[in-house]
C-alpha cells in the first residue's frame, strides 16, 4: 500500500510541478547571487591597493581575499548546480519516472557542484579561526570591526560544521546516485537532508542568533536584552527551538529510509516537515520587512537572515511540495 502510494506521488504531475517550483527558486536565488558576487569580486580586485594599505599584514590580506573570492567561486559552483538541477526538474516534470535514468547523471552533477559550493567555505573557516590573532593585532576586518568571538563562531565554527558535515554527505550522495541503487539513494538523500536541517539551518542560524546577543553597540547590539523585543523573541524562538524540533522530527521521519525501509517513510509527516521549513523562512521574511529591514536594526542576525544576504531563502518554496504531501490521502 505504502509503495503504491509513493509510485502514485512520483507519477503525479502536480507533485512534480511543486518540485520544479523548488528548483526554480534555487535557480532564481543563484542568478541573484551571481550578479551580486560579480560586482563584489570585481570591486575588491580593482581595490587591491586600498586593501593592501588598510590591512597591512600580508598573511591577513591573503586570508581575506581567499575567503571573499573563495565565496565568489562557491556562488559560481552553486549556480552551475542550479542549471543541472533545473534541467533535471524540467525533464522529470515532462516525462515522470521514465525520465529518471536520463537525468541521473545531471542530478549527480548538481549534487557535486553543491558539494563544491560548501568546499569553498574552507578559506572562510581558516579566516574565522585566525581572526583571534588578527583581532589581537587590531587588524582591519570590515567596518565596524566585529568582536573576535562573532567572527570566530560564525566564520570559524559554523562554517566548519557545514564543511565537515554537509559537504561529505553531498559527495557521498552524488556517488550513490551515479551507481543508481534506489535504497542507497534514499538513505544518503535522507542523511544529506538531515545534514542541512541540523548543520546549515539549526546550528548555523542558532550560532548567528547567539552572536547577536554579544554586546556590539556599533551594530545596534546592546546585549541579551535585544531578545526582549517581540519580533526578536519570535525569531530567536523559532530558530533555536523551532528548527531543532523540525530537525528531530526529520530524523524520526527519515530513519526508516536510512535503515533501508523506504516503504515505511510517512509521506504526510515528511510533507509537514517540508511545510515547516518553508514556513520558517516565510516567517523570518515577514519579520524582516515588518520592522523595516536591516537598516532599522543592523545586527548580526538581521544581516545574516536578510533575503539579500542569506543564500538559503530559496527554501521557502518547500512549502509547496509540503502542502501537497500533507494534503495527499
Amino acid at each position: 500500500m505504502a509503495e503504491r502510494q509513493k509510485l502514485t506521488i512520483l507519477s503525479s504531475t502536480v507533485f512534480r510541478a511543486t518540485l520544479l517550483a523548488v528548483v526554480l527558486s534555487y535557480f532564481a536565488v543563484g542568478c541573484y547571487w551571481m550578479q551580486v558576487t560579480y560586482r563584489w569580486s570585481l570591486s575588491i580586485i580593482e581595490e587591491l591597493a586600498m586593501y593592501q594599505r588598510i590591512i597591512k599584514e600580508p598573511w591577513w590580506l591573503i586570508l581575506f581575499y581567499s575567503s571573499e573570492l573563495g565565496g565568489s567561486v562557491g556562488i559560481v559552483f552553486r549556480f552551475i548546480a542550479s542549471i543541472f538541477a533545473l534541467y533535471s526538474a524540467i525533464i522529470f516534470l515532462k516525462e515522470g519516472e521514465k525520465a529518471l535514468p536520463k537525468i541521473k547523471s545531471k542530478a549527480a552533477a548538481a549534487i557535486l557542484f553543491e558539494g563544491l559550493y560548501y568546499m569553498t567555505y574552507i578559506p572562510t573557516v581558516i579566516l574565522g579561526f585566525a581572526y583571534t590573532i588578527a583581532a589581537s593585532q587590531k587588524l582591519w576586518y570590515f567596518e565596524p570591526t566585529p568582536p573576535w568571538i562573532i567572527t570566530f563562531m560564525i566564520a570559524g565554527v559554523s562554517c566548519l560544521m557545514m564543511v565537515a558535515v554537509v559537504m561529505p554527505c553531498l559527495l557521498k550522495l552524488r556517488a550513490t546516485i551515479a551507481k543508481g541503487n534506489a535504497k542507497e539513494v534514499a538513505k544518503w538523500g535522507s542523511i544529506t537532508g538531515l545534514s542541512y536541517l541540523f548543520a546549515t539551518f539549526w546550528l548555523n542560524y542558532s550560532i548567528a542568533w547567539a552572536m547577536t546577543l554579544v554586546y556590539w553597540p556599533e551594530r545596534a547590539q546592546p546585549g541579551i536584552e535585544i531578545i526582549y523585543r517581540p519580533h526578536n523573541t519570535i525569531s530567536f524562538t523559532i530558530t533555536v527551538i523551532g528548527l531543532l524540533l523540525i530537525s528531530l522530527a526529520g530524523l524520526k521521519t527519515l530513519m526508516p529510509a536510512i535503515k533501508g525501509r523506504i516503504q515505511e517513510v510517512n509521506l504526510r509527516r515528511l510533507g509537514a516537515i517540508m511545510l515547516a521549513v518553508g514556513a520558517y523562512f516565510i516567517i523570518q521574511l515577514l519579520i524582516y520587512y515588518s520592522i523595516g529591514g536591516y537598516y532599522s536594526e543592523p545586527t548580526t542576525w538581521m544581516e545574516l537572515s536578510s533575503p539579500f544576504h542569506n543564500p538559503d531563502f530559496w527554501c521557502l518554496s518547500f512549502i509547496l511540495p509540503g502542502l501537497y504531501l500533507t494534503a495527499k490521502r
